[in-house]
């Protein structure tokens, strides 16, 4: 971890509410648990939109269209979840969360996989009879779904370290 980084998580850790977090034996767990609620949602979303557009998922019922309409948004929504309690464990414990390069290999992927999403998003919106179809569905479709899958699978991995590094 470099000087400033320490610097930083010491001032942290020594904040009234990082005080507070850290005093409070229910607070850390609470949030954890509730952020890997919000993971699930998250993967749960990016993995059906993903297997629909690798050919792996139902075909009958919804088109992509719909569950882009239906899915993103939760999506979105859990990873406001996300943010929230993921900033209360690490003003909680940002020793464990920034001495890790997981943490911040994390933190470079959320944005590149919302970035991706929200394209997606966007040009299914556009152009949803494009996408609805199979025969007619762009070849970046899958490059979107394999990427997406990859990206979510590395957050969990990394978040999964964060704190086994010696700070």
């Amino acid at each position: 971890m470099s000087h400033m980084v320490r610097q930083w998580a010491d001032w942290l850790a020594n904040t009234v509410l990082s005080q507070w977090f850290q005093n409070e034996l229910w607070i850390v767990p609470t949030s954890q648990s509730i952020h890997i609620l919000g993971l699930s949602v998250v993967l749960g979303c990016a993995v059906m939109l993903s297997l629909r557009l690798l050919g792996l998922g139902a075909t009958s019922g919804r088109s992509v269209s719909r569950l882009v309409d239906s899915l993103v948004p939760w999506i979105y929504r859990a990873l406001v979840v996300q943010l929230l309690t993921g900033a209360v464990q690490t003003i909680a414990e940002p020793l464990r969360q920034f001495g890790t390069p997981a943490f911040w290999l994390k933190m470079l992927m959320i944005p590149v996989v919302l970035s991706l999403t929200a394209a997606f998003a966007g040009a299914v919106r556009r152009n949803p009879a494009k996408w609805d179809s199979a025969a007619t569905r762009p070849a970046s479709a899958k490059v979107f779904a394999l990427a997406s899958l990859a990206l979510w699978v590395g957050i969990i991995w990394c978040g999964r370290f964060i704190g086994y590094s010696h700070v």
